[in-house]
């Protein structure tokens, strides 16, 4: 009986659930009088703005860890620190403007939902093409990521040899898993791992940087790179501002976790919170950069001639076991609003329960594009040109082109049941700082893109297939 009343005084509301339980482990579903797991619908069951905050953080730092040295080597001490300091504020003045339209719109769940009450169906088409392509052009990298961290993993899986593709099928029935997540709230205990991979990442990387020589360290520049050629010196200078760019990407999330608050007003403390973190980020890389120079690999295993990155070196697996798992965690949450948009396109009326039917029903919705992530992940030649070219086609258009140009239309022409304001000084000047820095991102990233492929010297190995069944390969390096 003291069970029973307990269990329904906590039904009933009349006494809360305590937070870090609720946070921890969010309670997904319950038992209905039949018997079956329905899910909730959540309304008591919210993201706190700590939580969200991570969870922006996680979504791209696994990933932009490895690679913040090469932008803080290829534009500088400064020059990085201060693309990052401009990108960042940028990033979070878009996803500020998102915020406020959210706000107006709480109905809207997505970022072409804001587009559609805003610029009408365009809006909608747009908002869900770089939104949304983003995620299915970045899941193959994020699957590749993770192929490549567990063959950085001691000495590897015997028999695999050099063959990442072999590493990628065995982590991909794992990354299909993470897709059934289903909301960001169930993935509150997996972004807080996330979050503590980040940090061991950071931490094996000083650590390896000031253990380990590079004997071939050209010391880096406080503005730009000591590269003699004006043209190779002006594209690395592009990558290290796309680095900055794709590092950092609320915006991609703010309709979506704000939707999971409790109060959506508190996403302002999260992303805050996100962007000191991706601040910090990007002063742990400096570190490295004084330590081994500006010519450090795009993704810092990858710095030649440095023994801490050597199969087998103990340091190598621990980064390698930290990368994989916060690897694991960013395919999980690109999967999740992606999941989510196939399923209300294909099976709006899906009864979102945790019944083994509806389980193996949201399964079906997410596995085409898991295949279509696994495809590209093993046929294309480059991974690193995929998502060159993957930032310069959506990342700035989210975080700052889209944002601008939705928040300049509300203003100038109202929506729905917001008519239209005059424009306050402050705000003319935030539209245009952060539609400038998109445009000027775009147009890096492009830049970055296209030179990696033009400059023989920093065009990448384009290899399709194995040893035993290679499809192609090019007699680059």
């Amino acid at each position: 009986r003291t069970i029973f009343a307990f269990y329904s005084r906590v039904k009933a509301k009349e006494w809360p659930k305590p937070a870090i339980i609720s946070a921890a482990f969010p309670p997904s579903f319950e038992m209905e009088e039949d018997g079956q797991e329905t899910l909730l619908q959540r309304q008591d069951v919210r993201m706190g703005w700590v939580q969200a905050g991570i969870t922006v953080f996680t979504f791209a730092a696994p990933s932009a860890v490895m690679a913040v040295p090469f932008a803080i080597g290829n534009a500088g001490f400064v020059g990085g620190m201060l693309l990052c300091l401009i990108i960042t504020g940028a990033s979070i003045t878009g996803a500020k403007m998102l915020l406020h339209l959210k706000l107006l719109f709480p109905q809207c769940q997505t970022l072409g939902d804001l587009g559609l009450q805003v610029l009408g169906k365009p809006g909608q088409i747009w908002g869900n093409i770089i939104q949304l392509g983003n995620f299915c052009l970045f899941m193959p990298c994020a699957l590749r990521f993770c192929g490549l961290a567990l063959k950085g993993v001691g000495n590897g899986i015997p028999g695999f040899d050099e063959c990442v593709d072999y590493y990628v099928f065995v982590v991909a029935f794992v990354c299909l898993v993470t897709t059934q997540v289903r909301d960001f709230r169930n993935a509150q205990i997996f972004t807080v791992l996330s979050f503590c991979c980040v940090i061991g990442m950071i931490v094996s990387m000083s650590y390896a940087s000031f253990k380990y020589d590079n004997e071939h360290k050209i010391p880096a520049s406080w503005f730009g790179n000591p590269e003699p050629e004006t043209g190779l010196r002006l594209i690395r200078f592009a990558g290290g501002c796309t680095i900055g760019a794709w590092a950092f990407i609320p915006a991609f999330l703010t309709v979506e976790l704000s939707t999971c608050m409790g109060d959506p007003a508190d996403f302002n403390k999260s992303l805050l919170l996100a962007g000191t973190l991706n601040v910090l980020t990007f002063c742990a890389g400096c570190l490295v950069v004084a330590r081994w120079g500006y010519k450090v690999g795009e993704v810092i295993a990858a710095t030649p001639a440095v023994e801490a990155w050597a199969q087998g070196v103990a340091i190598n697996t621990v980064f390698n076991i930290f990368q994989l798992g916060g690897n694991f965690v960013s395919y999980m949450l690109d999967s999740v609003p992606l999941g989510r948009f196939c399923q209300r396109a294909w099976a709006p009326d899906f009864k979102d329960t945790w019944s083994a039917g509806d389980v193996a029903r949201y399964l079906t919705y997410t596995l085409p594009v898991f295949l279509f992530a696994l495809s590209l992940s093993v046929f294309t030649p480059s991974i690193n040109t995929l998502l060159d070219f993957t930032t310069a086609l959506t990342t700035p258009w989210v975080s700052h082109v889209y944002p601008s140009v939705v928040y300049w239309t509300l203003k100038k022409r109202g929506a729905g049941n917001v008519p239209p304001a005059a424009l306050k000084k402050s705000e003319k000047w935030m539209i245009g700082f952060v539609f400038l820095v998109g445009c000027v991102c775009v147009i890096a990233c492009a830049m970055k893109a296209v030179g990696f492929l033009v400059f023989e010297e920093l065009r990448p190995r384009f290899q399709v297939g194995c040893e035993g069944w290679m499809i192609w390969q090019s007699q680059s390096r």
